[in-house]
């Protein structure tokens, strides 16, 4: 990784060069290479203060600690920097896209459902606008799909009942089938080889 020391009113020593090495080397592992680091230390009187900032590709962590002593000021710096690398590291990580069922993603709507008839202000009927279709709707389904093998008179009755246009099933013999109803009160069956 690398690292700019600078100093003010402090001279950086070896034993401060080393130890910035070793908390850097140990921060590169958390948030990946092509790292860069700025390490500022500063003195007042007796108050000693050493700033980290650890510049990654899609976030910035920042140290900042105050001791008496540079080499405690550091230390402390360090850790709280190797902390909030493991924090962001995590947030990172639990936040990543994960899949989602796709009941969650597409709920079922029922077929007979229809849009309210919108009225406009002269009290004529509004003219529903024509969507383009901007390709294959999917909507998910999970009760139009029978959970049990059943006889294809019990598949139409539970397709009936649950008022479902498509209701697949598995016969007893294990083969799936497909029932379609219409509107009519005709019922089409197709087997899905």
């Amino acid at each position: 990784m690398e690292c700019e020391l600078t100093g003010r009113n402090v001279a950086i020593t070896k034993n401060l060069r080393a130890m910035a090495d070793e908390g850097l080397a140990r921060i590169e592992k958390i948030v990946g290479r092509g790292a860069s680091a700025r390490i500022i230390f500063s003195s007042q009187r007796h108050l000693s203060t050493a700033e980290i900032t650890v510049s990654a590709r899609q976030h910035t962590v920042v140290g900042l600690a105050e001791a008496p002593d540079l080499t405690i000021a550091l230390r402390t710096a360090l850790e709280k920097a190797e902390k909030q690398a493991i924090r962001r590291r995590k947030t990172r990580v639990e936040k990543k896209r994960q899949a989602k069922p796709i009941s969650a993603v597409l709920p079922a709507v029922p077929s007979e459902q229809k849009a309210p008839s919108a009225v406009r202000g002269n009290g004529k009927p509004a003219v529903p606008e024509k969507r383009k279709s901007t390709g294959v709707h999917i909507v998910a389904a999970p009760e139009a799909m029978a959970l049990r093998p059943m006889t294809i008179e019990e598949a139409v009755k539970e397709a009936e009942s649950l008022d479902r246009q498509v209701f697949i099933f598995r016969d007893l013999a294990g083969d799936v089938k497909v029932l379609h109803c219409a509107g009519d009160g005709l019922v089409r069956l197709t087997e899905v080889s």
